[in-house]
């Protein structure tokens, strides 16, 4: 039977994650601990200590994470698992690495064995591209190993009690962008755009469709899926074709195919949206900042922060292993980037009413559809041959 399990700890904004939590302390604090410090010790403090020091130890001596991702450099979904992993490793002392797979899928098995016959204690994949359902078959054959599934289905049957899978409400987070998009058009048209048709992204369509609509009910949009998955450059061709039809704002469903979208937004003096981290920031501290200018905003799904919070719950011995964890608004899962350039390009007012549908979803006052709750899929084609030009 499929265990839900919500996060109960928030989580902090993608950016965090991607900066790192580390840090010296203030020096007013640093100076109460000195002081402390300075004062004969007492028993049980020196005990508390002493069992402190070993349990660190413990966790520095043993313990490895491969985090398996398709391409590092996406500044997006991978780099934003990665820089999660990064930081429980430096925060609990283990050994962390990353396996790049590529994106053919078939030699994804082979791949994923050698790493489960290797030393890794811990092992971290995406749901998607077929990795979770590797993971769900030849789990229960590596007891002792742990894995993490994220980014897994909100319906996902988790049949094995070494796996842990972390879902998120793309819908929730999606239906704020089409709400933003809807206002910020201003021919009417607007777009979003995918590597893949498959039931995770259609949830991120279905929930921008339906923030769109209920900014504006005559908004048409278009959807499109790359004729290759993760190839910048046809999605490119994709986006400037849409712009060229009067698309005057287009959402990034594409991971590092997004460069292509937010290029041909640059050329056509049109805006765009990012996803998966704060895209705007990422872009502006890249090689090619230009290009962070036309992203007005960005849905977040805080993979790297979800991630933490399952090693903290592991280090805290409160882990629930074969559970689905389902985050959305509400758990900090998901959300929208608000940053100098959304402050910038969108007004007061369109912000307002954003930041009062986003409470409306996190107190279940709105109830956003999701792409899980069609019959089949012939119901989402006819919400999507609903709003087409």
């Amino acid at each position: 039977m499929k265990r839900i399990l919500a996060l109960g700890m928030a989580m902090a904004l993608t950016v965090s994650s991607l900066a790192g939590c580390g840090g010296s302390k203030p020096a007013e604090t640093t100076k109460t601990e000195e002081t402390k410090a300075a004062e004969p010790a007492k028993e049980e403090d020196t005990k508390a200590a002493g069992e402190e020091a070993q349990t660190e130890e413990s966790a520095k001596e043993g313990g490895s994470i491969v985090f398996i991702a398709t391409q590092l450099g996406d500044m997006s979904f991978n780099d934003n698992g990665w820089a999660g992993v990064q930081e429980i490793g430096s925060k609990y002392g283990y050994e962390v690495s990353v396996i790049e797979t590529g994106m053919d899928s078939s030699k994804y098995e082979n791949m994923f064995l050698d790493i489960c016959d290797s030393d890794a204690d811990y092992i971290i994949a995406q749901s998607g591209n077929g990795w979770g359902d590797i993971v769900f078959k030849y789990a229960s054959e590596y007891p002792e190993k742990k894995f993490v599934v994220f980014d897994a289905s909100t319906t996902a049957e988790v049949t094995s009690d070494n796996v842990v899978c972390v879902a998120y409400r793309a819908n929730e987070g999606s239906y704020l962008v089409g709400y933003v998009c809807a206002a910020m058009s201003e021919s009417g048209m607007i777009a979003a755009g995918a590597n893949r048709d498959n039931p995770a992204i259609n949830d991120f369509f279905t929930g921008f469709i339906n923030g769109a609509l209920a900014c504006k009910e005559d908004i048409k949009v278009s959807l499109a899926y790359n004729s290759t998955p993760g190839d910048a450059a046809a999605m490119g061709e994709i986006a400037t074709a849409l712009y060229n039809s009067g698309v005057d704002v287009m959402f990034s469903v594409a991971g590092a195919a997004g460069l292509g979208i937010f290029q041909a937004a640059i050329e056509g003096d049109k805006l765009a949206v990012g996803v998966d981290s704060d895209q705007y920031l990422t872009y502006s501290n890249s090689e090619s900042p230009e290009l962070a200018q036309v992203i007005m905003t960005s849905m977040m799904k805080n993979i790297g922060d979800s991630l933490i919070v399952i090693f903290d719950e592991i280090d805290a011995g409160t882990i629930q292993w074969g559970t689905l964890q389902i985050l959305g608004i509400a758990e900090g899962g998901v959300g929208l980037a608000d940053n100098e350039n959304y402050q910038k390009l969108v007004p007061e007012d369109v912000r307002k009413q954003v930041s009062e549908y986003e409470g409306k979803v996190k107190k279940g006052e709105i109830q956003v559809p999701s792409y899980y709750d069609f019959g089949d899929d012939s119901e989402f084609r006819e919400l999507v041959n609903s709003v087409e030009p």
